[in-house]
C-alpha cells in the first residue's frame, strides 16, 4: 500500500447523528458505509441501505464503489457507482456528507 493511502482520510461534515459529527475515519483498509450495525462508518437513516457504498485503497488512492444501494451514492452531487475519488471529494450517502482528504 502506497504511502498516500495510508495518509488518506474520510471526514464527516454534515450529519443527523450528533455522536458522528466531524468523526475522521482512517483510510488505511477498506470502510464501508450504511444503515447495518457490521458496518465501519453506521449511517442511521431510512434512506441508507444496510450495505451501502464501499471505499476501498487501491495502491495509488482510493476507490468508491455503490453496493448496489436503492438510494444511491452521490460524489460531488452526481450519482456513482464506481470512481476513483480525488482530494476534496464530497461524498453523500442519505442525508450524511463525508469529505475525502487524500495524505
Amino acid at each position: 500500500m502506497s504511502p498516500t493511502a495510508t495518509r488518506s482520510t474520510l471526514q464527516v461534515i454534515h450529519t443527523a447523528d450528533a455522536a458522528l459529527q466531524d468523526k475522521t475515519y482512517p483510510l488505511d483498509v477498506e470502510v464501508t458505509i450504511g444503515r447495518g450495525d457490521e458496518n465501519t462508518l453506521v449511517v442511521s437513516s431510512d434512506q441508507a441501505s444496510r450495505r451501502h457504498a464501499a471505499i476501498r485503497p487501491d495502491g495509488s488512492g482510493h476507490q468508491l464503489e455503490d453496493l448496489g444501494s436503492t438510494n444511491g451514492t452521490f460524489v460531488n452531487s452526481k450519482q456513482v457507482t464506481h470512481r476513483r475519488l480525488v482530494d476534496g471529494d464530497v461524498i453523500r450517502v442519505a442525508s450524511t456528507v463525508l469529505k475525502y482528504m487524500a495524505g
